[in-house]
């Protein structure tokens, strides 16, 4: 009998130990009454390269959690009890983002993304209003090359020739040796950006922009070269072509709308029909 109590006793106390050390678990940092766990800690997300990035990035992290959860102790203790009631705040928050994940679901499976030049059209005749330019806009041929690259002369002449033929012939030699080009006759572009390529247009008055127009700069490293096909003033009617990624975003939206909304109409009347809602 005192064999078998022994064995007992020396089981318990095994098992005991075995259970602490499986409750043991290491802290990496205590903030007020709330510890960071190493489990939790390696969820953090690293992005240090080197072993003294990731001891920075490492303490930067911890900080940020410990800077959150002392906000958030020191908030419930000052905080009303009203305002302590998130309950019914969260619950909402909870269905709304459930709904939310449920209509892109919804949207993935079943809109229909196509949409027609004639759609693009019809929606920007019926709301020419909304297409006033706000800044000024221009269709471009434009490269820049290191001062030292030797087809310079050739790339200025096909830029300034008015035969087709030449512009094939231009980015050709700009995909060669251009550090950045721009060769496109139908893409509208805004100034302002053609101006951060070009820092010496930024001093020049907006008249001096008009089609046909050629401008030529240099600094120490490299050449610049310009020439404006054609400009779109601010405060006029804005190009189609320039407000066709819009225009489709628009178009979409208000079919993600249509979709959603029809389908839940279409629940509504299934429910009536079943009996499973009825307004007393």
């Amino acid at each position: 009998m005192k064999h078998i109590i022994y064995i007992f006793f020396l089981l318990a106390f095994v098992s005991c130990n075995e259970n602490k050390k499986e409750e043991i678990v290491k802290v990496i940092a205590v903030a007020g009454d709330r510890t960071l766990g190493e489990d939790e800690y390696k969820q953090f997300n690293f992005f240090g390269s080197g072993a003294n990035d990731s001891a920075f990035v490492s303490k930067k992290l911890i900080e940020g959690w410990a800077q959150d959860e002392l906000f958030y102790q020191e908030a419930k203790e000052k905080l009303l009890e009203e305002d302590l009631n998130v309950d019914a705040e969260v619950e909402k928050y909870r269905r709304e983002l459930i709904n939310y994940k449920y209509e892109i679901r919804l949207i993935e499976n079943n809109l229909d993304t196509a949409i027609s030049k004639q759609e693009i059209q019809a929606y920007y005749d019926a709301n020419r209003d909304n297409f006033i330019l706000k800044d000024n806009i221009v269709k471009v041929n434009y490269f820049k090359v290191p001062v030292k690259v030797k087809a310079l002369s050739k790339m200025k002449a096909a830029l300034l020739s008015p035969n087709p033929k030449d512009k094939e012939v231009l980015k050709s030699l700009c995909l060669q040796y251009a550090d950045n080009y721009f060769i496109n006759d139908s893409t509208w572009l805004l100034l302002e950006d053609i101006k951060k390529e070009i820092p010496q247009l930024r001093e020049l008055p907006e008249y001096n922009f008009y089609a046909g127009r050629y401008f030529e700069y240099a600094d120490s490293l490299n050449y610049y070269y310009l020439k404006i096909k054609e400009i779109k003033i601010k405060n006029g009617l804005s190009p189609i072509n320039f407000e066709m990624a819009n225009i489709k975003k628009i178009l979409l939206n208000g079919r993600k709308m249509k979709l959603v909304s029809q389908y839940k109409q279409q629940i509504l009347e299934k429910a009536k029909s079943e009996g499973k809602f009825k307004v007393n």
